[in-house]
Formats: structure tokens, C-alpha cells, sequence
């Protein structure tokens, strides 16, 4: 029998590919915005401390209703929710190239990111519906995933090309176009949605608290770097992050009726330790694209189309680590796998500890692909832990807590390891010191792995989601 033979045509392909390029365009926002950083700091008068905002004002509303898009998708379908949420990131795409001042792109940002939180999991929930042949299934992820990470390598290209040929305000202009052809075909393509039998409250108030606590405590560590820890401005913000993250548990546990995160998820362990090891291995990779981005053009000088350039092959480690990861996971210890690719994230950014304004371009790319590639390889353990033995139902909740806890750690890396950056005597000596800090937290993860993971993890991951689980792909460019 040929290859062919063996292999029959995707039925639904058309949703595939709406479904994979709607994920393709919050990939490739995420890394289009990195190059223009600078653009942007001198347009608008950013500080780099301020700077932060415009990639955690994003990343924190985005991982504080990835667990309410989850459950509305759940909950009212995935047709709804996905074109509401993708028609508000079309419209706030548009304000973000309007912005005229800080506090308006800011605003915009995360707006943008809130209805990326809902729209991320709303399209893995209408795939893991559509396709519920495991081999069809599987199928359809390989296809979304390949789509959703080539984001970042065409997101790193195609902002330093915009930012230095027309204007920064270009990387938020060009998902225009795309989002509303998405929505016309999405209105033909996507069937309408069954009427639930029984529709419960969506925790609003789970979702608002757990995204307030989690900004005030962003915000006062960054501030902790100006002010000191005993500064009344900072002891308020961690008392409000405090209050509401309280409130977040109390609304959990006791008052909401259909809980945003029913904290029983947590008696799994490989649940818990899959959430844990996702926050762990994103603290240092959100600050590492910031810290590179802002090395590269305002330390060595270079435009933003070759710092486009130059993000190319980090973005492709990132690619070829997962699908590696994700070939070897099912004759792999996962242990072993996870404190690899652990290792060698931290190899990386210890490398990247020795940079300077002289350092050779090559000796800054290659540490930071190496860095890549090893957080790459300690996806599939981590995403396998995470969403096994979840019950049925509950697909949309096992792939928004993940996401989420990988964007919490992204934006608490930066917070942290930007405070520490912003402590050195010159730009590339703080960012020093920031990668060793990095590859610090790359160990600990290795050895909390080691730990916390059974050698082996189940299922082949290549059938597909057992019935009633979906697993998240690969997010492998920070958000």
C-alpha cells in the first residue's frame, strides 16, 4: 500500500487552517512586538522599566482569562466565543497602531490580551470537537501546532521589516486584514453551536481577582527595583495582590457556583507538577526575548529588520527542541527528558552571562538557540503531566490552566529578572547577570522534575488525547 494510500485526506481541512492561522496570529503578536520594543520606548517615551508593560500588559490579562475562555468554550461553545473574542483582538489591534500616548497602548495591550486568553483556548476546543478520531485528532494538532509556532519565526521577521521600513504602529495594523478574513470565513466554515441543556454562570469574579492580584504583584516588583522593598508603594501593591489573590480562593472554593478553577484539579499530581513545571520553565524565557531584543538594538545598534533577522534561528530552536521533545516522550524517561533540556536551557543563558558590547554576534545567537532548543525539549513531559487524567468536560479547564501558568511565569520572570537587569552598572552588565539569574531557575527546574515526575507519563502521545482530554500544543514563543 503507498504512502498515500496509508494516509487519506484530513477530513474538515478548511477548519484546520482557520483554526491554526487564528493561532498563528496571536503567535506571531507576540513575537512581531519584541523587535519593535525600541521603536517604541523612543516614540512614546517609555522607560525600559515602563517598556515591560507593553509585553506583560498583555501576558498577565492573557494567562487571567485563558481559564475563563477555556470554560466559556466549554460552557457555550466554541463558535461563540471564538468569533467574540477574535473580532475584540481585531478592534484592539486597531487602537494598540492608534495609540497616541502610554497608557492608551498599554490599555490596548491588554485588551488585546484578554481577548487572546479567551480566543487561544476556543480554537483548541472547536479542533478537539471536530476531530474526535484519535488518528484524525492528532493529525489536526500536528497541523495547528507546526502553524501556531511557525508564528514566531515570521512574527521576529515580520516586525524588524514593518518597524524599520513603515512604523512600529504596523505590527499592530497587519492583524486587520487577517482577523476580519477570519471572520467571514469563520461565519461560513464554523458550525453553529448546540444549545446547552443547562448553562452555569461563568466566573467572572474568579477571573477579574486572579488577573488583579496578579498585576499588583507584577507591578510591585517592578517597582521593588526604584522604590526598595520598604517603600509604602510597594508594601501596597503586595498587599493588594494579597487581598485579591485571597479573594481569588475564596470566590473558588466558596461562592462561585461553577468554579473558574475548582481547586480539586490540584489532587492529581501530575497535574500539580505539570502546572508547577510550566511556571518554573517560563520564568526566564519571556525575559530573555526582552533582554536580547533590547541588547541587540540599543546596545550593538542594529535596525530592526536584522534583529528580525537574527531571531530567526532562536525561534527555530524553540521549533525543533518540541518536536523533539514530543518524538521522544513515549520512549523516553520523562525525567531524564525534562532535566536534559533543563540543562541545556541553562548552558545557554549561562553562555549569555559573559555578554558584552564586544561580544561576537555569533557567540549571542548560538547560546541564546542552545537556550531555546533546551526549553523546547522539556515541553512534552510538562504538557503530558499537566493534562493527564483529566476528566471529561474538563478539556477547556486542563488547557487554559496550563497556558495560564505558563504565561503567570513569563510575566513574573520579567518582573523579577527585569528588576535585576535594571541593577547593573551598564545595560549589558545588568543583563548579565539577569541570564545567570535565568539559567539558575532552568536548574531548578531540572531538579524539581527529577522529583516531581514518574519516569513515565502514559500513553503514547502521538494517538492522541485519551477520550474527554484535550492537550494543549506547543506555546513555545513567550506571550
Amino acid at each position: 500500500m503507498s504512502a498515500a494510500a496509508s494516509r487519506p485526506a484530513l477530513p474538515e481541512l478548511g477548519t484546520v487552517v482557520l483554526l491554526a492561522v487564528a493561532e498563528f496570529m496571536l503567535t506571531l503578536d507576540l513575537s512581531i512586538v519584541n523587535v519593535a520594543l525600541p521603536a517604541i520606548r523612543g516614540d512614546l517615551g517609555f522607560s525600559q522599566s515602563s517598556l515591560q508593560w507593553v509585553v506583560n500588559g498583555y501576558a498577565l490579562t492573557f494567562g487571567g482569562f485563558l481559564l475563563l475562555g477555556g470554560r466559556a468554550a466549554d460552557l457555550l461553545g466554541g463558535r461563540r466565543v471564538f468569533l467574540g473574542a477574535l473580532g475584540v483582538f481585531t478592534m484592539a489591534s486597531l487602537a494598540c497602531g492608534l495609540a497616541p500616548s502610554q497608557a492608551v497602548l498599554v490599555g490596548a495591550r491588554s485588551l488585546q490580551g484578554l481577548s487572546a486568553g479567551v480566543l487561544s483556548p476556543a480554537t483548541l476546543s472547536i479542533l478537539t470537537a471536530t476531530y474526535t478520531r484519535p488518528r484524525d485528532r492528532n493529525r489536526a494538532l500536528s497541523v495547528w501546532t507546526a502553524v501556531a509556532i511557525g508564528g514566531g519565526a515570521v512574527g521576529a521577521l515580520l516586525g524588524g521589516e514593518l518597524t524599520g521600513l513603515l512604523s512600529w504602529r504596523w505590527i499592530f495594523f497587519v492583524n486587520l486584514p487577517v482577523g476580519l478574513g477570519l471572520l467571514a470565513f469563520a461565519l461560513v466554515r464554523l458550525p453553529r453551536d448546540a444549545v446547552a441543556a443547562a448553562r452555569r454562570g461563568l466566573d467572572l469574579a474568579g477571573a477579574v481577582t486572579v488577573t488583579g492580584g496578579l498585576t499588583a504583584l507584577v507591578w510591585a516588583l517592578m517597582r521593588s527595583g526604584d522604590l526598595g522593598w520598604a517603600s509604602g508603594t510597594v508594601l501596597a501593591g503586595l498587599a493588594a495582590a494579597a487581598l485579591l489573590l485571597g479573594a481569588f480562593v475564596v470566590i473558588e472554593t466558596r461562592v462561585a457556583r461553577s468554579p473558574l478553577l475548582p481547586l480539586s484539579v490540584f489532587r492529581s499530581r501530575l497535574v500539580t507538577a505539570g502546572n508547577l513545571l510550566s511556571l518554573l520553565s517560563f520564568l526566564p524565557v519571556m525575559a530573555a526575548w526582552f533582554f536580547l531584543t533590547l541588547y541587540l538594538q540599543a546596545v550593538r545598534g542594529f535596525p530592526p529588520g536584522e534583529t528580525g533577522l537574527l531571531f530567526v534561528p532562536m525561534s527555530l530552536a524553540v521549533v525543533a527542541g518540541s518536536q523533539l521533545s514530543f518524538h521522544a516522550i513515549s520512549r523516553t524517561d520523562a525525567r531524564l527528558l525534562l532535566a536534559t533540556g533543563g540543562l541545556i536551557a541553562a548552558a545557554g543563558l549561562a553562555w549569555l552571562g559573559g555578554l558584552s558590547p564586544s561580544t561576537s554576534l555569533p557567540w549571542v545567537i548560538g547560546p541564546a538557540s542552545v537556550a531555546m532548543a533546551g526549553g523546547g525539549l522539556m515541553f512534552a513531559p510538562i504538557t503530558v503531566a499537566a493534562t493527564a487524567g483529566v476528566a471529561a468536560g474538563r478539556g477547556g479547564l486542563a488547557s487554559g490552566l496550563l497556558n495560564t501558568t505558563r504565561q503567570i511565569g513569563g510575566a513574573l520572570g520579567l518582573a523579577i529578572l527585569g528588576t535585576i537587569a535594571g541593577a547593573g552598572i551598564t545595560l549589558s552588565d545588568g543583563f548579565g547577570t539577569a541570564f545567570m539569574v535565568g539559567a539558575g531557575i532552568f536548574v531548578a527546574t531540572a531538579v524539581t522534575g527529577v522529583v516531581a515526575l514518574p519516569g513515565r507519563l502514559g500513553a503514547d502521545p502521538s494517538s492522541g488525547p485519551a477520550p474527554g482530554r484535550q492537550a494543549p500544543a506547543p506555546t513555545t514563543t513567550p506571550r
